[in-house]
């Protein structure tokens, strides 16, 4: 009598007792719709997949439940094992599989949030991602991983074996706009080119729930990063765009310099190892971030630049970019750019210098008006003997391994990176919502209040 495991029909002790008793291979949609111990479906899940049994593990990608975990997986083995079925000619076999398949998805509707779809067969309609993904799961679905392609290939990998077709593209363009709790998309190692990019970023422009985009290590060229980059217009409300291992070039990198000029949703992007950027699309980037920070108008707390092939001028640029006293910046990468050398090392630890000047004009610190004598573009402003602060940077987290500096300017980097986190912290200093006009910079706020008085 499955009444009995109601909250209330019996004492919590014996029902719990009662739970501990029961069968692990009992019908999956009657155990979802009475059972809801968590340490019931802790044994389910453990059974079935001996790797959770691992110690210390727990279901915190899903929900921080076991029950959504196990309906999550049983989903997503169900879906890429009817993906990968090649029946042959469909038929009424198949027929009954894609209806059994759907009411199986459709019965954990209710525990199922964050699906990850790897090892699907390539060539085009392996999945139904309407029928069987979308419309089953409306209303619930929060993230989705899509990766077509053979798991663990290895000697057998042949290229047409992997990679999300066009028709693939075209039918989660057209599921995408009625995806409305679908938070993050990640489709990842797709062989996903400029023209199945733009597709993709066309069923993107028309929907307003997605703002993690994940499209790492594909093939995605100016073209594509265009396309992307209209997704940062005004409406937009993306966070965080990935467009990591890819073949983005100057063209590409320039274009979304523009669309950070007037964004104010993105709060990280990265660009990681796409070595066609270069120099000069490092440069539009590091002066479109600078000058939207000066106005503003950005939100953007993380930039990942590494291997990107980026050179002096990019190195100044982004040097400027570090010492904006308005900007939001928290962490940024430029780790594997080896022409950036000591000079842009210099450049670097020039932006985390900060002078200090008392009412009465006396130096604070004086090695460090000594620097700044040496240095004309730091001190530039400080010389005055005003009652004034120089804005230090906001940035917590810098990557340059690998980047020609030296071990001793690294060492120094890393050292004033870290006073700056602790400086931070200690004054419990939050970044600035832009939006609302809000102003909780804690240096820019003495500043502002130390001229008002004045």
């Amino acid at each position: 009598d499955q009444s009995c495991l109601r909250e209330g029909a019996l004492p919590e002790t014996l029902r719990a007792r009662l739970v501990d008793l029961l069968d692990l291979r009992l019908d999956v949609h009657l155990a979802g719709r009475w059972i809801a111990d968590e340490a019931y479906w802790c044994r389910r899940a453990r059974a079935r997949w001996p790797s959770l049994a691992r110690p210390g593990f727990a279901p915190t990608a899903h929900g921080r439940s076991w029950k959504q975990m196990f309906f999550e997986k049983h989903v997503e083995e169900a879906i890429v094992a009817s993906a990968n079925d090649e029946a042959g000619p469909a038929g009424d076999d198949d027929e009954k599989k894609r209806n059994h398949l759907d009411a199986t998805v459709r019965s954990a509707k209710k525990w199922t949030r964050v699906l990850s779809l790897r090892g699907l067969r390539a060539g085009g309609g392996s999945v139904r991602l309407g029928p069987t993904l979308f419309e089953p799961l409306a209303g619930c679905l929060t993230s989705l991983t899509l990766q077509y392609g053979e798991n663990g290939a290895g000697v057998r990998y042949e290229p047409s074996a992997f990679g999300m077709a066009a028709a693939d593209c075209e039918a989660l363009a057209r599921c995408l706009p009625s995806a409305e709790t679908l938070v993050r998309l990640s489709l990842p190692q797709n062989g996903l080119d400029c023209h199945r990019a733009r597709i993709i970023a066309r069923g993107l422009g028309d929907n307003v729930s997605v703002t993690v985009l994940d499209l790492r290590s594909n093939a995605i060229g100016c073209r594509g990063a265009r396309a992307l980059a209209k997704l940062l217009d005004a409406r937009s409300v993306l966070r965080e765009l990935d467009l990591a291992d890819n073949d983005v070039g100057e063209e590409g990198a320039r274009a979304l310099a523009r669309a950070l000029r007037k964004n104010v949703s993105l709060r990280a992007l990265s660009l990681r190892l796409n070595a066609f950027v270069g120099d000069a699309g490092g440069e539009a980037l590091c002066d479109a971030i600078r000058k939207a920070s000066v106005a503003g108008a950005t939100r953007l707390e993380s930039i990942d630049l590494g291997a990107c092939r980026l050179g002096a001028r990019a190195a100044r640029a982004a040097a400027r970019m570090l010492r904006c006293e308005n900007s939001v910046l928290a962490s940024a990468s430029f780790a594997g750019n080896d022409d950036f050398g000591p000079e842009a090392g210099g450049a670097f630890r020039a932006a985390f210098r900060v002078l200090r000047f008392d009412a009465g004009g006396s130096d604070g610190d004086a090695r460090e008006r000594s620097e700044s004598k040496r240095d004309p573009e730091s001190s530039r402003g400080g010389s005055s003997r005003a009652a004034k602060k120089n804005a230090s940077p906001s940035v917590r987290e810098l990557e340059v391994r690998g980047c020609g500096f030296g071990a001793e300017c690294e060492e120094a980097l890393e050292a004033a990176v870290g006073a700056n986190r602790a400086r931070l912290e200690a004054r419990g200093a939050q970044f600035p919502d832009r939006v609302s006009g809000t102003i909780a910079n804690a240096t820019f706020f003495e500043d502002l209040r130390e001229e008002s008085l004045e």
